[in-house]
Order: C-alpha cells, then sequence, then structure tokens
C-alpha cells in the first residue's frame, strides 16, 4: 500500500499546465503502478510527472462551485478591497447567484460607485451597506446619481438623504418613478403635506419601499379593527411607522391586551403609540405585578399615575424602581408564578 503522505504529495506534484488551463493527472492507486504518465496533446506528448524548473507557485487545484468566498480571496482583487471595507463576505456567499455574480466584477468598474456612496453612507457603516446590498454595484453610476437628485429635486437636504440611503440600503434600486409613486401613494393615503412625507421617508425609509399590500392591509386592520379615525392614523404613522410593518397578527393581539384587557383608551394609546411595538409578553409580566401590587393606574388624573410606555421601556430594575417602587428580587419571583 502507498502511504496516504506518499499518495497526497503525488497528487500536488502531478499538478501541470496544458495550453493555459491547470490539469490534474490521473493517479495510479497502488505503488506498483505508479510511473511515467503521459498526456496526448494536438502537437505532442508531455509527461505530467517529470520534474521542472519552472515556477509553479500560482498553480491550483481547481475550485469546485462550494461558494465558500474565502477560498478566492487571495486571488480577486474585488473581495481583497471589499475585505478591507468590511463587507461580511460570509452573509453574501449564502446567496450563490449574488456570490458568483459578485466574483465577475471588475474593482476598477465599482470603485465610482464606492466613492460616490461614501458622500450618503458614513466610512462605518460602508461594508454594512454593501453586505446588506451588493447588487447596487450593477447598477448604473448616472442612475444613482439621477435617483439621488430626484431627492434633492423634492426639497430633501443632505442629512435627509444621508439618513434614508444609509437606513435602507434599498433605496437607490428603485426608479425614481417607483419611488415617485411611493411618495405620492403615502401622500394621499395619510394626507401628509410635503414636510410630513418627508418626515416619514427620514424617520422610516424602509416603509416607502416596503410591500404595499402589506401597508394596506396593516392601514384596514388599524382603521377597521382596532378603531382608529383617518386623522389619528396620521398621526400614528407620523410618531411609529413602523407599527404599519408589523405582522397583523401580532398586531391585533398586542392592541387587545392593551385596549380590551388592560382598558387602556384610544387616546392615552395615541400618547404612547410605543406601548404597540413591545412584545406581549413583555407587557403582561410588567402589568400584572403592578396589578399584584395595586400599582396598575394608568389614568394621568389620579395617584400614582404609571405611564403605559413604562411597560415596554427601560430596563426591569428601572422600571421596579421608578414605577412598582419595590425590589427587583420580588420582581423575578413574581415572575416564577406565571
Amino acid at each position: 500500500m502507498v502511504p496516504r503522505s506518499v499518495f497526497s504529495r503525488t497528487i500536488l506534484n502531478n499538478i501541470t499546465w496544458l495550453n493555459g488551463k491547470k490539469y490534474l493527472s490521473s493517479i495510479p492507486c497502488c505503488a506498483n503502478a505508479v510511473s511515467d504518465t503521459y498526456i496526448k496533446t494536438d502537437s505532442s506528448e508531455i509527461n505530467v510527472i517529470k520534474s521542472t524548473n519552472e515556477d509553479l507557485s500560482d498553480v491550483n487545484p481547481h475550485l469546485p462551485k462550494t461558494f465558500n468566498l474565502a477560498a478566492y480571496v487571495n486571488k480577486s482583487r474585488i473581495l481583497q478591497n471589499l475585505l478591507f471595507l468590511n463587507v461580511n463576505l460570509s452573509k453574501i456567499e449564502k446567496k450563490p447567484h449574488i456570490a458568483e455574480k459578485l466574483m465577475k466584477l471588475d474593482f476598477d468598474d465599482i470603485k465610482d460607485h464606492i466613492l460616490f456612496l461614501k458622500d450618503y453612507v458614513d466610512a462605518d457603516n460602508i461594508g454594512i451597506f454593501f453586505t446588506i446590498n451588493p447588487m447596487i454595484l450593477y447598477q448604473s453610476l448616472d442612475d444613482l446619481k439621477v435617483r439621488i437628485h430626484y431627492l434633492q429635486s423634492k426639497c430633501f437636504t443632505h442629512d435627509q438623504i444621508q439618513q434614508i440611503i444609509s437606513k435602507n440600503p434599498f433605496w437607490l434600486m428603485f426608479s425614481t418613478i417607483r419611488i415617485d409613486r411611493r411618495l405620492g401613494f403615502y401622500q394621499n393615503k395619510f394626507n401628509l403635506v410635503g414636510d410630513e412625507i418627508r418626515l416619514l421617508a427620514t424617520k422610516r425609509p424602509k416603509i416607502i419601499t416596503y410591500n404595499l399590500h402589506h401597508i394596506n392591509t396593516n392601514t384596514f386592520v388599524i382603521k377597521e379593527e382596532m378603531g382608529f379615525e383617518d386623522h389619528e392614523m396620521k398621526q400614528l404613522i407620523l410618531q411609529k411607522p413602523k407599527l404599519w410593518m408589523l405582522n397583523q397578527k401580532v398586531l391585533l393581539e398586542r392592541f387587545h391586551y392593551i385596549h380590551n384587557i388592560m382598558n387602556i383608551p384610544h387616546e392615552t394609546i395615541l400618547k404612547s403609540p410605543g406601548v404597540i411595538l413591545c412584545r406581549n409578553f413583555k407587557l403582561k409580566q410588567r402589568h400584572l405585578f403592578l396589578e399584584k401590587l395595586g400599582r396598575a393606574q394608568y389614568n394621568p388624573n389620579k395617584e400614582n399615575y404609571v405611564p403605559i410606555i413604562a411597560l415596554a421601556e427601560g430596563t426591569d430594575l428601572e422600571f421596579c424602581n421608578k414605577y412598582a417602587k419595590t425590589n427587583i428580587s420580588d420582581f423575578n419571583i413574581f415572575l416564577k408564578t406565571l
């Protein structure tokens, strides 16, 4: 039998170049079969085991389609530069079709994209930006400039544009026509004026490019099933636009507990809409604890008032000290009874 180490060295020594391509010759299975091996080409026969003085440092075994980009970094200039920008290649390689397209890019073709985007994305976040949306490197630079100019024409300030692009890396993937239609949709749907639509787009830019069917469904839920009026919905979307991005079932469950179980009226919810963004288990834990202590009092006109936002914000320690007026160990013991 041929020792495994000898067999491995034999494989590595049998890599050669033929007509500008790499080939791995056939390796016999036993020591007695190892002999000079010849490969026929159009011109002559080449001995692939014969020693050579040529520099073979660049000769590598063929890399199969594993889409593990780490295997290509030493040979790929674009991957090296993306790493310098703190791009997380491990996330990109999870999408093989994107990883394959990225490998075919020439860094000289995209460096202008990077220089252009650095005016709108902080240097510390540029790597995160490209990790989330590497396909922006395939967008025409002229198209990107037109989309920025569109926002400028709609009176968005430079700071607002920076926030929009940084918070929503996919914004620039939308044409000016699509963005204009989206902004018009929200302006008409919620009766927003110019400053208000700019506030919405800056505060939550992802909602502008979000699925419109989902937005329409949540609008129906908030108006028809939760009972908010049109002017109240306008107030809600300007304060907490993320409500329109929640799952409809989750949204209704949270509202049901706050409004029907805790008996919090619409007017109070409107003053602190962030409470709906809190998970139900956290609301339930804190509300029941206050109820046990006799401090579940959410009416500002009465004594021992506790703002409902206290159920959603702050640490448990802060909640116990400031609102429950008790020790956190008591709260932890109470949680074990639930």
